[in-house]
């Protein structure tokens, strides 16, 4: 398994790419913008796309979505309660931030019980919302990585005050799955750096306390 951080757009969102390199089948998670400099990456290294997947539908995690769909002619995956934020462009706020306008709907729908895989590479979806409704992240099986969105940072939280943002959720997200990794566990953040939860918890997260 090789995993590929691109970061892009004005937010400095992180992009990933995940692909099996017993086969070249790959997954992106969160093309928020810069489609192009995301296929350059893709093409360059002759990846075939299965799947993109959205770890909420904030405008920076979604705006390159549809370009990337539609070269590679494959499926766009995001929760279930996403839905209704990735149609509505002043919800998503790309009315607002964006000179082109979000508005799509997800190819598949997901839920916690669910897994997408991409060739012997499977992930597990986790659904943490308190940034958005249908924000999750996604887990690595057999492994320590998991990829939080903007669920958790190295040294914070995500944003409960923008669209779709719910601070008593997150709370409930933080507590009740985040605080349950072990120090081992290493996040990929929607933004900044990669971390492990150990370093997560010493910058004395609310919410967390030392797991073995």
């Amino acid at each position: 398994m090789k995993i590929e951080k691109i970061v892009v757009g004005m937010n400095e969102t992180n992009t990933y790419i995940i692909n099996d390199e017993e086969n070249n089948e790959a997954l992106v998670i969160d093309p928020g913008d810069e489609a192009k400099k995301i296929m350059k990456y893709i093409d360059r290294n002759q990846l075939q796309p299965v799947g993109i997947i959205l770890t909420h539908f904030h405008h920076d995690h979604s705006g390159a979505a549809e370009e990337l769909k539609k070269k590679y002619n494959c499926p766009i995956y995001s929760h279930k309660k996403e839905v209704e934020g990735l149609k509505d462009p002043e919800f998503n706020r790309s009315l607002e931030r964006c000179r082109k306008l979000i508005s799509f709907a997800p190819d598949k729908t997901l839920s916690e019980e669910n897994v997408i895989t991409v060739g012997n590479i499977v992930l597990q979806i986790i659904h943490t919302p308190g940034h958005t409704p249908g924000g999750i992240c996604l887990q690595v099986k057999e492994s320590n990585i998991i990829f939080t969105g903007d669920t958790v940072f190295k040294d914070g939280f995500g944003r409960t005050d923008l669209p779709g943002g719910n601070e008593e959720q997150l709370k409930k997200s933080i507590t009740n799955k985040v605080a349950k990794w072990s120090d081992d566990i290493v996040i990929y953040p929607g933004h900044d750096e990669i971390a492990t939860m150990k370093e997560v918890r010493r910058m004395n997260h609310p919410y967390l306390k030392a797991k073995k």
